[in-house]
């Protein structure tokens, strides 16, 4: 893949970064939900459930505002869902569909597998603008061989989580780090404190050059 565009002048961390003055403490506990026990906060907002599971708390910074100290390499969760329900780039936090295709730039830190498709992932989509940053400041990209896709569409199918339950004492400990839990899965989802939304991309397209 050649990779042409402006030369890397971004001073400040990509758009789904998050930052260490956006870390909130998790105070977690068990309540009953439709006769199962769900994971909750002590102070928990209706707006913290989405698709079935509660998400971490985290901070946002004021609109505007993107300056700290940068926690890479891990994902903002709020932001991570921003970029997957509307197509937000991961860097500028900009649309990432192309105005006159309407498809989404997407880059991967490795070639998905030759047609198989849809494919599922937890990796934001990328603005055309903002490919060579991001291969340049994700380190998730620099680790791979990335490739670059267009994608025609996307859904959402899932949570990476971690799974929680309750000692004998009643304490609520983590069971497993960091899995994918369906969005059909009610029962994980109860147990889930979800980190990163997995969407399908559908009508996936290489692009070898641009």
């Amino acid at each position: 893949m050649r990779v042409d565009g402006p030369a890397h002048t971004r001073r400040k961390p990509p758009y789904i970064t998050p930052y260490a003055e956006e870390s909130l403490d998790l105070p977690l506990a068990f309540e009953w939900a439709a006769g199962l026990p769900r994971l909750t906060y002590r102070d928990a907002l209706p707006q913290e459930w989405m698709f079935g599971a509660l998400w971490v708390r985290c901070g946002t910074l004021r609109e505007g505002v993107r300056e700290g100290t940068p926690l890479w390499p891990m994902i903002h969760s709020l932001r991570q869902r921003r970029c997957m329900l509307k197509q937000r780039c991961r860097v500028c936090g900009e649309s990432a569909t192309d105005p006159d295709t309407r498809r989404i730039w997407w880059v991967m830190p490795s070639a998905l597998p030759v047609n198989e498709a849809p494919q599922a992932t937890t990796h934001a989509p990328t603005c055309r603008a903002c490919v060579p940053e991001a291969l340049t400041a994700c380190p998730a990209l620099r680790r791979g061989l990335p490739a670059l896709y267009t994608v025609g569409s996307t859904s959402p199918i899932g949570v990476l989580a971690n799974l929680y339950g309750q000692d004998d004492d009643g304490r609520v400990v983590e069971l497993r780090h960091q899995v994918g839990v369906g969005l059909d899965d009610v029962l994980r989802l109860h147990q889930a404190l979800a980190t990163q939304l997995i969407v399908l991309l559908e009508d996936v397209v290489r692009v070898e050059r641009w």
